[in-house]
């Protein structure tokens, strides 16, 4: 067989063997790894030992093309030559199958990719090809529960892109995506200080009051996604990032409520209607973001109201320093007042005092001098009555006698005066006392 005879044989079987491999890349290849991707969140061994031959096999493809081209091309060298001098053509031609079986057909390397899914996330294993409709999901809780294991790794197989003449022209592309939801709580606080808040920008929620001035208020917010509502959040929002749509659509939504809320008031009166606007944002963003999938736990102002105006924060703060100063005032008024009524009251009791003392011992004076008059109405009474009673003369005397004994000191007087009818008044010396 001729040399030109051989290179036609070898490139028609060669192209045909890729030809088919091309076939089980494109059409077969891929459809057996989503399947065996999927099939690994079932969590069986079963599922484990299909996704590791499959890995094991599907790289075959490249070595039995070689394989048969290194076959073919040493077949066609070995047919009968018409003579038996060893020609340049046909080392050419080995050289030549040799040189395309090795380089031309073996494709780049397909390295493994893994993913890992935490035991506060769920995953959801999408075909990007294909049916959709047989993606899988992850149960998380579920599956720790029953295999208690603290987290699983899925792999992301992948399919031969061609993206070139040759036959390793292109490029191992996925067949599935992995979406992960963090289900865990997430906090954020909306400030217009760069000290407080989620990060050191002015993220305050900025609303206008009916009468136009313009101000701000801090919010603070916690949500979390519960395990059996991950699959209605990541369809509402493809993403998976809760953190995305707290600092997106649920800032935006608590803005567009409190700002309807101040334009109803004005600025005056506005600053009373806080737990208005508190209770209206807790309701309207609990209740909407339910229904895809959030739980809302807290929600509520953080701060007080910061104005666009500076100069409506200090008269506001002028405002309540006089407010604070005349409290201040009525305060000390009223306890000096209290301190006047107290004084008044102690001088009007020790007045009363006084004048019950007063009129207590003008009555126990009045009591005895009526006493002392009714006694000496009893003594005349006994005079006038004595000489018809000479025993009341006898009964006085015993009572000065009395007196007399009680005042002795045991001495006798120095001198006696005798007095009477019988008898001139004479005064004698006594003799001393005999010792």
């Amino acid at each position: 067989m001729s040399t030109v005879k051989k290179l036609a044989v070898f490139v028609v079987m060669v192209s045909v063997a890729i030809a088919a491999e091309r076939a089980w890349l494109n059409a077969v290849q891929p459809q057996i790894a989503t399947q065996v991707a999927i099939g690994q969140l079932e969590g069986n061994n079963n599922a484990f030992r299909q996704l590791r031959l499959f890995e094991t096999y599907k790289g075959i493809a490249d070595v039995v093309v070689v394989i048969i081209a290194v076959a073919i091309a040493w077949w066609l060298v070995r047919q009968p030559r018409r003579s038996a001098r060893r020609d340049w053509p046909q080392l050419i031609l080995v050289s030549t199958m040799s040189i395309f079986a090795l380089t031309g057909c073996i494709r780049s390397y397909d390295r493994p990719e893994y993913a890992e899914i935490d035991t506060s996330e769920t995953g959801f294993l999408i075909p990007l090809e294909g049916n959709t409709g047989t993606q899988a999901r992850f149960q998380s809780e579920e599956y720790l529960r029953e295999l208690k294991v603290a987290a699983k790794r899925v792999q992301i197989t992948h399919r031969w892109s061609q993206e070139g003449r040759l036959p390793n022209s292109g490029r191992w592309i996925g067949t599935v995506r992995l979406i992960k939801v963090n289900r865990s709580p997430i906090t954020r606080e909306w400030t217009a200080e760069a000290t407080t808040g989620t990060t050191a920008k002015n993220q305050a929620i900025w609303i206008e009051s009916s009468d136009s001035i313009g101000f701000s208020m801090g919010f603070t917010c916690t949500a979390f996604i519960p395990e059996e509502q991950a699959a209605k959040f990541l369809y509402w929002y493809p993403s998976g990032s809760l953190a995305d749509v707290m600092d997106s659509e649920v800032r935006g939504r608590i803005q567009q409520v409190a700002a309807e809320i101040a334009a109803k008031y004005p600025l005056d009166v506005l600053r009373a209607k806080k737990q208005e606007i508190s209770d209206a944002v807790k309701r309207d963003i609990t209740e909407f973001f339910a229904q895809r999938g959030v739980v809302i736990t807290t929600i509520g102002m953080f701060g007080g109201m910061t104005y666009e105006n500076g100069e409506i924060q200090k008269a506001i703060d002028n405002t309540v320093i006089a407010q604070q100063l005349k409290v201040v005032n009525e305060a000390k008024w009223e306890a000096q007042q209290r301190e006047n009524d107290r004084v008044t009251l102690e001088a009007n009791a020790i007045a009363e005092r006084a004048r019950r003392i007063a009129a207590g011992e003008a009555d126990a004076k009045k009591i005895g001098v009526a006493a002392e008059a009714q006694a000496i109405r009893d003594v005349n009474k006994a005079l006038a009555e004595a000489p018809q009673n000479p025993l009341l003369y006898q009964l006085r005397s015993l009572e000065v006698e009395r007196a007399r004994v009680e005042r002795w000191n045991g001495q006798y007087p120095g001198y006696l005066l005798q007095t009477g009818a019988s008898s001139p008044n004479l005064m004698l010396q006594l003799p001393g006392a005999v010792h």
